[in-house]
C-alpha cells in the first residue's frame, strides 16, 4: 500500500472537521437533556426569595395566615361540649346565672380556640417550611445542572480549540511525513544497494 493516499492529501483536515461536527452535536444534545433541570431552579429563585422576605417579617406573615382562620369543626364540637359541661356544672351546684360561671365557661371556650388557632398556625408553618424545602431541593438540582452546562461549555472550547489548530496545522503536518517518508524511502534505498 502506498504512502500516499489521494483522499488526505488534498484535505487532511476533513477528518478534524468530521470530529467537530460529532463534537458539537454531543454538546448540543447533553446541553439539551441539562436545561430544563436547570430551567426549573431558575424559576425557584423568585419564589424563595419571596418565601424568605416574608419569613424575616413573622408578624405580617402571622396577620396575614390569621385573616384564613376559622374555627375546625373539631374544635367547635370541643367548645359545645366545653359549654354543655360547664352549665350542667354550674346548675348542679345553684351556680348558672354567677358571672364566675360564665367567665370559666367563656375562659374554657377561649382556651379551645386558642389552641385550635395555634395548631392552625404550627400547621401552616409546616406545610410552608416543607414547600421552601422543595423549592430548594429543585434549585439545587438546577443550580447543579448549570454548573455541569458550565462545565461542559468549558470542555467543549477545549476541544473545539484543539480540533481547530488540528485542522489548520494538518496540511502542513502531512507535507512534513510525506517529506520524512521520502527521506526514509531514500535512505533506505541507498543503505540497500550498498549492501548487496
Amino acid at each position: 500500500m502506498s504512502w500516499y493516499d489521494p483522499f488526505n492529501v488534498f484535505d487532511p483536515g476533513k477528518g478534524y472537521r468530521s470530529a467537530t461536527g460529532e463534537i458539537k452535536k454531543g454538546y448540543k444534545e447533553a446541553q439539551g437533556y441539562l436545561k430544563p433541570y436547570n430551567q426549573a431552579g431558575m424559576d425557584q429563585i423568585g419564589r424563595l426569595t419571596g418565601a424568605e422576605n416574608k419569613l424575616m417579617d413573622p408578624a405580617a406573615l402571622q396577620n396575614e395566615w390569621a385573616q384564613g382562620y376559622e374555627i375546625s369543626p373539631y374544635a367547635k364540637q370541643l367548645q359545645d361540649q366545653a359549654m354543655n359541661s360547664g352549665m350542667e356544672g354550674a346548675g348542679s351546684m345553684g351556680l348558672l346565672g354567677s358571672s364566675s360561671a360564665l367567665n370559666s365557661i367563656q375562659q374554657g371556650s377561649s382556651n379551645i380556640m386558642q389552641k385550635d388557632r395555634q395548631n392552625y398556625m404550627n400547621d401552616l408553618m409546616q406545610k410552608y417550611m416543607t414547600g421552601i424545602g422543595v423549592g430548594q431541593n429543585i434549585f439545587n438540582q438546577g443550580s447543579g445542572s448549570a454548573g455541569q452546562m458550565g462545565q461542559n461549555a468549558m470542555t467543549q472550547g477545549q476541544n473545539l480549540a484543539g480540533l481547530k489548530f488540528g485542522e489548520n496545522n494538518a496540511m502542513m503536518n502531512q507535507f512534513m511525513n510525506m517529506i520524512k517518508l521520502y527521506q526514509a524511502s531514500q535512505g533506505g534505498g541507498a543503505a540497500q544497494g550498498g549492501g548487496m
